[in-house]
């Protein structure tokens, strides 16, 4: 089981839509038979970041599955013109 972690910025004027967006977007994500759950988290202290925990059967069902899959630009389609650059995604399993 490896948890995805994605921190998105939204642009700025955007922050409401793109949390919007996030949420509606976790639908797709959750179509992928390696995906063990998705939720989403807004800051406190930067309202318009948000961060994207998924939960994943493996990495290569993150990495190869999800992302070279059809999934994958569905899931952006949600968000794309919403939040600045790409956003650090960092990979992370029980120890």
């Amino acid at each position: 089981m490896v948890t995805e972690i994605a921190i998105f910025t939204a642009l700025e004027g955007k922050e409401e839509e793109l949390g919007q967006a996030i949420v509606s977007g976790m639908n797709v994500i959750r179509q992928h038979p390696g995906c063990i759950s998705s939720r989403a988290e807004r800051c406190i202290e930067k309202r318009g970041q948000y961060m994207l925990i998924n939960v994943w059967s493996s990495l290569e069902a993150h990495t190869k599955d999800f992302r070279g899959g059809p999934l994958f630009p569905q899931w952006r389609s949600h968000i794309n013109g919403l939040f600045e650059a790409n956003p650090p995604v960092f990979h992370y399993e029980p120890f």
